[in-house]
This record gives C-alpha cells, structure tokens and sequence, in this order.
C-alpha cells in the first residue's frame, strides 16, 4: 500500500496500490504535486520518494520522527 503526504507529515491520501502492483501511487503523487505546486511526499511499502512539481522523483529522506526511534 502507499499513502501521499506534504512534507509537513499532513496526510494527503491513504491507501494507494503500491508500485509493486502498479504505478497508481506514483501517478497520484506527480498530479497532486503538479496541482499543489509543491513536492510531496510519497511513502510506497516502506520505501519514500519525494515527488516535485515538475514530476521528477528524489529518494526521500526519513521522517524527523524516525529519528527519534535511534
């Protein structure tokens, strides 16, 4: 499963199908950041990318929360 998420943690949409099945969460996270104007966090069975405007994908850093588990 994969869920999308500003980059302040706030939850965009929950529940995607994961990459492993099909590309539906990377879609929806190109659009949304493409209409939001602003990156966006996509988190894809563990894995996180960081989806900008211009529909490129970065691998995304940890969440500052993770840091915490440490």
């Amino acid at each position: 499963m994969a869920d999308i998420y500003t980059m302040d943690a706030e939850e965009i949409t929950i529940g995607l199908q994961g990459s492993a099945v099909c590309d539906e969460a990377v879609q929806a996270a190109k659009r949304i950041a493409k209409d939001r104007g602003e990156t966006v966090r996509l988190e894809d069975d563990g894995a996180l990318w960081d989806v900008n405007p211009d529909g490129s994908v970065e691998q995304g850093e940890r969440w500052p929360s993770d840091f915490d588990d440490e």
